[in-house]
């Protein structure tokens, strides 16, 4: 009888030993489980509300931005700082499903802006030094003096004679609500990476 109950001792001690063994392989698949799924959350509010990736599509950036080039987007630029004259700003216009544009703000809000000559004159003062050399050969809706009311910019591409911006009526002046960062680094291809100025 005592062999007997020993051989039941035993055996209850491998399906505790057992039981043990499969408890601590759930556990692990569950920690692995939610491990990968808070990197996820992590990778996605990091993507939705700090840093965003973004294609330079066309030419209205050169010299500063090619076609091609991968930059990255602060989206926590605006969100603790001001828009500056002169920032590079990834926008994306309201109706637009994911296309995103890249321009420099030229106007800051309640500026009134004009293009004579070639010049953007801001408050009827001629803007002397900009990032870009070239004069401006169209004027557009500029031609006339433009008021930016609040929260409203003036963006220009640096490639001024091959760009479509707020000298245009399909672009026109830009809400802060449609800038969604300001545009920091150049990331790809790796011969052109470093610091957006």
């Amino acid at each position: 009888m005592k062999i007997k109950k020993d051989s039941e001792a035993i055996s209850t001690s491998k399906i505790k030993k057992f039981k043990f063994k499969i408890d601590r392989l759930f556990h692990g698949i569950f920690s692995w489980f939610v491990l990968v799924l808070a990197a996820g959350i992590c990778g996605y509010a990091i993507i939705a509300f700090c840093f965003q990736t973004v294609t330079v599509v066309g030419p209205s950036m050169n010299e500063t931005l090619e076609d091609g080039q991968v930059v990255l987007v602060n989206k926590l630029a605006y969100k603790f700082g001001s828009i500056d004259r002169f920032d590079v700003v990834c926008i994306k216009k309201v109706g637009s499903d994911s296309y995103y544009d890249i321009k420099r703000v030229i106007g800051l809000p309640y500026e009134k802006i004009q293009i004579r000559e070639g010049i953007i004159y801001i408050n009827g003062q001629a803007l002397m030094e900009t990032p870009f050399q070239k004069l401006i050969v169209n004027s557009g809706v500029a031609i006339n003096e433009i008021t930016l009311g609040k929260n409203e910019y003036f963006v220009l591409g640096d490639n001024v004679n091959n760009s479509e911006d707020s000298r245009y009526t399909n672009i026109g002046n830009i809400s802060k609500s449609e800038i969604i960062g300001r545009v920091d680094r150049i990331l790809s291809p790796k011969k052109d990476k470093g610091k957006v100025k």
